[in-house]
């Protein structure tokens, strides 16, 4: 199916059944803040350009709770700006690692100068996008400290992951995460009034 239409079916589906999260949903980013992300370094892979040409992002991403972690595993999406800085912070973490000698525990399992964070939960298991040549380019990872999941494939495309989360959505077909266990969503209401999907 192609990109754009997975995304509207994610639109259409999260305003119908989740509007509280489709609220959360940023308006486009400006090409000039998709062109920072990886400024002067690698052409971003055009399906995250595309992905943040339709929403930068959700509003709440920079302080995660509530409504906005609809990606499958709590997984709030990052906007540009946040990616611009996840890509910076891991080229001084890969930097740090090569001064101290450290870069086989570093480079590649927790951080990568090619990676861009795409999303984050609220207890830091991170989704980046793999802009390295080879097989998993465009490649969504992810980064679990406490599974011990180092740069693990969790799907293929960028498109690949929205198109799941939407079948997900709208079937409740269940989402396998990388370490083999089923996950739906439920919308559940909070105590502070608001409804949030919650994945489990």
């Amino acid at each position: 199916m192609p990109f754009p239409d997975i995304l509207n079916r994610l639109d259409s589906w999260l305003e119908a059944h989740a509007p509280d999260e489709f609220r959360t949903l940023n308006p486009p980013a400006t090409a000039a803040q998709i062109s920072k992300v990886a400024e002067n370094r690698f052409d971003l892979h055009p399906e995250l350009g595309l992905w943040l040409a339709r929403h930068n992002g959700v509003s709440t991403w920079t302080r995660p709770g509530g409504p906005g972690g609809w990606l499958p595993g709590g997984h709030y999406p990052l906007d540009a700006e946040g990616m611009r800085l996840g890509q910076r912070d891991m080229e001084q973490e890969v930097a740090w690692s090569l001064e101290d000698e450290s870069e086989e525990s570093v480079v590649g399992t927790t951080a990568h100068v090619r990676w861009v964070p795409l999303a984050r939960t609220l207890s830091g298991v991170e989704l980046v996008v793999d802009h390295r040549e080879g097989p998993t380019q465009g490649a969504v990872l992810e980064i679990d400290q406490d599974a011990e999941l180092w740069g693990v494939v969790r799907w293929k495309s960028v498109a690949e992951m929205f198109e799941e989360t939407v079948v997900s959505l709208e079937t409740g077909h269940p989402v396998v995460t990388a370490l083999g266990k089923e996950i739906r969503a439920e919308y559940v209401h909070e105590d502070d009034g608001t409804w949030q999907l919650v994945w489990r």
